[in-house]
């Protein structure tokens, strides 16, 4: 009888299952065959895996509040992450009309006029929660607001942060910073968390959580008078009344947020990072340095304020296209560890190309206290952790490999109020022969295309006026970007426009050499220490176009903003593909708000949802998405699967049935009170201002193009008919 995978003792396979580090190792292994699926398929190997390699997974942290079973939860992380690393969306929906709008943890606000809306676009809510504008003025501040104006400016943990405009009759013009708890039980006494008068006209930047709110600005002086610095002011939210708590950032320079500069909170410290040089520090010109900077919330002074520099690379390395630069931090589904993502578009090694990489940066656990930072002895300031070099092999050391025999370390605590420059310090410790460059681990580098690949194809490159949206979804090991294509297709003489999502990723590769051997952690050259990772290696699965050039021209309408839902007047406006772009994603969708060319700030767009999870399911019982086949189903083998099949997933499920939508209906379908699919009722309507149609939909979102007073019994928070619930207007692919 011939051995097989399948012949092995149970022990063995669970044993091997035990070594896999990743949800996609497991998924396919379990998959494999019959045998290892019954053994592998049952809720406590599943548990015991999730735990294992994605413990801070939102699908495990559910799993683990017996909110899904293990099975549930290990199915619907693998499937989405496959879904966004091969650029296979499930649903494209067309979620509203809007102005400006943020997207974080799978909640959506956006303002539509003097409107702001707030969708759980995860759970596909079929209510969305209304804040009235002209009425927040005289029901929260006591005071009747002309002009009111809301500014977004966070949204987490289910606290919306804005900025509120109005005209008062009493004092003029105001603003106020208002925080807004969105949870569906509040009560409307709890529902307003923080209101303060604004203190500055520079851009305020909001974090928070649950307990602490921070609001930075750039409004210190720093102490030669030369330069402005970042002041954090924090409030305690369960004592609003209180006084915030003042702290001054020195060093941090000023910046663009996104690009050379982030605040972040996580675990109740608020971090602050910077690709910058600090103001009036004597840097080695040659190196550049993350300037990193930790407080606890609930404890924001100066003495808990921590400081930490962090190598960022060696300026041999090429120079640096600061337009295509984006920095961000996220935190590791695996470990659990805080790091930096960094895109950089670099001209490596002597060349006329410039190529793009994504850099990863972990951050410490634990940040030196400036007392502790060592002064005596340089050596022990420097603090290694091990990288590698991709041209280090698995039986050489750091210290014996073609690089240097002393590679530069690349984490640093300095010493404050040291009477010797930092310049002179480094120049004596580390000097500038001794940075020929700095080995890098594979898994903290994913080049736009492989490293030895000569030049990027032409097909697949867009310039950077094109590239209207660029970011980084670790969890599938992929990037993906919203580009403008310029395109002709072949029943046009004409170009066209069409916007598209370009998605490279990466996947990691066998741990075994081409003898069959498997690879060997390399050893730090200081210490002799295996240096974490450094075994792991990647294959590049190439970039993906979505939708394809020959999508069906509704869906390429319906991406391009110009969908005109039925019931919708025929001269209405359509957007244009090359106006205004802006976009957010997390780790299972996309979001993005597409205008007319000519279109102001405050004008509309169509809000649009690429959806990368099938489990968030826009539907109700009187419509559903209409379904496209966008992949090749015959190809894949998809067709020839079994009435009870195993799904990629590898779990049970019953057979396929695509979510079709009876065609005569949809056309034959009228709104019986006459109101556009977006919200504005049509010249034939019988509703007033602020009062409720014959099917329970609140008409306030068109209020801003009604020249009424609404009813003074109106609250400024309220329950309506989600939007994309009249538009109805969207597609399934799975």
């Amino acid at each position: 009888m011939p051995r097989t995978l399948s012949t092995l003792p149970s022990e063995t396979i669970l044993a091997i299952a035990s070594y896999l580090n990743s949800v996609a190792d497991y998924v396919h292994f379990s998959s494999s065959c019959k045998p290892i699926h019954r053994l592998l398929n049952n809720e406590h190997t599943i548990a015991k895996t999730l735990k294992r390699v994605a413990p801070y997974a939102v699908e495990s942290e559910s799993a683990s509040m017996s909110r899904l079973s293990a099975k549930e939860a290990i199915g619907r992380l693998y499937d989405r992450q496959q879904a966004f690393a091969t650029s296979k969306p499930t649903s494209t929906i067309l979620l509203g009309d809007g102005s400006s709008f943020l997207y974080r943890q799978g909640l959506l606000a956006y303002t539509k006029g003097r409107l702001l809306r707030i969708l759980n676009v995860h759970e596909a809510s079929p209510t969305e929660s209304v804040v009235l504008s002209n009425l927040v003025g005289p029901q929260i501040f006591g005071a009747e607001c002309k002009d009111a104006k809301i500014e977004l400016c966070n949204l987490q943990d289910e606290l919306l942060s804005v900025i509120f405009h109005g005209d008062t009759v009493q004092v003029g013009w105001r603003s106020w910073l208002l925080v807004i708890d969105v949870l569906q039980d509040e009560s409307e006494q709890e529902r307003v968390r923080l209101t303060v008068d604004l203190w500055t006209r520079e851009d305020v930047i909001v974090r928070n959580n649950r307990r602490f709110l921070c609001a930075t600005s750039s409004t210190g002086v720093s102490v030669t008078g030369r330069h402005r610095e970042w002041v954090c002011k924090v409030w305690d939210l369960e004592h609003p009344a209180a006084r915030p708590t003042t702290l001054q950032i020195p060093g941090l320079a000023v910046g663009e947020i996104g690009k050379g500069l982030v605040f972040e909170v996580f675990d109740g410290f608020l971090y602050a990072i910077s690709t910058q040089v600090p103001y009036e520090l004597d840097e080695p010109e040659w190196l550049s340095f993350y300037t990193c900077f930790r407080f606890p919330l609930k404890c924001p002074e100066s003495t808990t304020l921590k400081n930490l520099r962090i190598w960022r690379r060696h300026h041999r390395e090429g120079p640096i296209n600061d337009l295509w630069t984006d920095l961000k931090m996220h935190k590791d589904e695996t470990t659990g560890e805080l790091f930096v993502m960094e895109a950089r578009k670099e001209w490596t090694r002597d060349s006329s190309v410039q190529k793009r990489t994504w850099y990863r940066q972990t951050l410490p656990s634990r940040f030196p206290t400036p007392e502790g930072a060592v002064k005596e002895d340089d050596e022990e300031m420097v603090h290694i952790i091990g990288t590698l070099h991709q041209g280090v092999t698995a039986n050489q050391s750091l210290a014996s490999s073609s690089v240097s025999d002393q590679d530069p370390p690349y984490l640093f605590a300095v010493p404050p109020n040291d009477d010797e420059s930092d310049h002179d310090r480094f120049n004596k410790v580390l000097g500038r022969e001794h940075w020929p460059g700095h080995p890098r681990l594979p898994h903290n580098t994913h080049p736009e295309y492989p490293v030895d690949a000569p030049a990027p194809p032409i097909v697949d490159s867009f310039m950077l006026a094109k590239s209207k949206y660029r970011s980084y979804n670790p969890s599938a090991a992929a990037f993906i970007d919203l580009v403008v294509d310029d395109r002709q297709p072949a029943t046009q003489s004409e170009w066209v426009q069409q916007i598209r999502f370009r998605i490279g990723s990466r996947r990691e590769a066998s741990p075994l050499d081409q003898n069959g051997m498997i690879h060997k952690q390399c050893l730090d050259g200081q210490n002799g220490k295996p240096v974490p990772d450094s075994e792991r290696r990647y294959i590049d699965e190439g970039i993906r176009l979505w939708p394809p050039a020959d999508a069906p021209a509704v869906l390429q309408d319906l991406l391009n903003g110009n969908a005109v839902p039925s019931g919708m007047s025929s001269n209405r406006t359509r957007c244009k593909a090359h106006g205004d772009i802006t976009a957010i994603s997390d780790e299972r969708s996309i979001v993005y708000l597409v205008k007319e060319k000519s279109a102001t700030e405050m004008d509309n767009g169509r809000l649009i949802l690429i959806n990368f999870d099938e489990h968030i399911q826009f539907f109700h019982e009187q419509w559903v998405p209409e379904f496209l086949d966008l992949y090749d189903r015959q190809a894949s083998g998809e067709n020839d699967k079994p009435a009870e099949e195993i799904t990629m997933a590898g779990m049970l499920k019953e057979t396929y049935e695509p979510l079709a939508v009876d065609g005569e209906d949809t056309e034959e379908e009228d709104n019986s009170e006459g109101t556009d699919p977006i919200g504005k009722p049509s010249d034939n309507s019988d509703n007033e201002g602020g009062v409720m149609t014959a099917d329970g939909v609140n008409e306030y979102f068109w209020c801003e193009e009604n020249d009424e007073d609404e009813p003074v019994d109106l609250d400024w928070f309220s329950e309506e008919v989600a939007l994309w619930t009249n538009v109805q207007e969207g597609f399934c692919f799975v």
